[in-house]
């Protein structure tokens, strides 16, 4: 089940670390004042500046990441209608630049594209990854940044500890759990693919988690994304400096339980998509993007 309710590509390496960064300004760096996700809490103003609400009739349906000053990243299945349809532009909107998103409804950014995976279809979950053209370009200030994104096809990412954030339900029971203004927070651990087809297996469940997928959680559960997080991002901080989106909440057996980690898409299987998107879509409009190494 899903989890649904002129500038210049630069890749940087820090101490091992290598992300690439697709904005005009610094990515991945947060703006946090040091001053629900299941088992999770509340972030701190800043703390994920790049962290997006999509909006469908007025209200939350599920998270996205910002790239740039124009363009988001979010899960296939979130630009999916009931009729197995994608939405068009006009049927979504986007809220960025809060970490409290009550009665933000009159910021809502509108939309002038919505790009799913050329592989992705409703009702699908692999390729499960979308981007997310806003009509008017988006101005930097301190609660929006943009994220940066793994190289391609960087892998091992297992072992890791990685932080999901999201305004999705606070427990897979929706009669107890509620879904919060304010953006939560956790922490979960990076498993190998190997291990959580092996943990799935251990329960009885015909989850098998393919390469483009990653998973991350605890074996004894207690601490997951869950409903209305989808789309959201996975993120890993390595350099103490810069996040890293290395995942996209796709799906996922209940929330929170033992040995049923979160399955994410895995964004490095993407990247050059991601890329070729975007740089595509910029050259129509007259400006050259250049990859260039740092």
């Amino acid at each position: 089940m899903y989890r649904t309710e002129v500038f210049t590509f630069l890749l940087f390496l820090d101490f091992g670390f290598a992300f690439i960064n697709v904005a005009d300004v610094e990515c991945g760096v947060d703006q946090a004042r040091r001053a629900r996700i299941v088992g999770g809490e509340d972030s701190l103003p800043s703390e994920f500046p790049w962290a997006a609400s999509l909006w469908r009739q007025g209200a939350h349906q599920c998270g996205a990441t910002v790239l740039n000053d124009k363009w988001l990243l979010t899960a296939g299945h979130c630009v999916c209608s009931a009729f197995d349809e994608f939405y068009k532009p006009k049927q979504l909107t986007i809220v960025v630049g809060h970490t409290d998103i009550s009665s933000k409804k009159n910021e809502a950014k509108q939309l002038s594209k919505i790009i799913p995976h050329p592989d992705y279809r409703c009702n699908k979950k692999t390729n499960d990854v979308a981007l997310l053209k806003t009509a008017t370009q988006l101005t930097w200030n301190e609660e929006l940044r943009p994220a940066c994104l793994p190289q391609p096809k960087a892998e091992d990412f297992s072992g890791n500890v990685a932080t999901v954030a999201g305004w999705g339900f606070t427990s897979e029971d929706r009669a107890k759990g509620i879904r919060p203004d304010v953006l939560q927070k956790t922490s979960v651990m990076v498993v190998t693919n190997e291990e959580c087809n092996n943990w799935y297996k251990s329960q009885g469940s015909k989850i098998s988690v393919v390469p483009t997928q990653m998973c991350a959680g605890h074996e004894d559960g207690g601490r997951d994304s869950c409903w209305a997080d989808s789309g959201g991002p996975l993120m890993i901080r390595e350099d103490k400096r810069h996040s890293m989106v290395v995942g996209v909440v796709s799906t996922g057996s209940g929330c929170a339980r033992v040995r049923m980690p979160g399955v994410y898409t895995r964004v490095s299987r993407y990247t050059e998509w991601i890329i070729n998107i975007i740089n595509s879509d910029n050259t129509r409009s007259g400006l050259n993007w250049y990859p260039r190494s740092g």
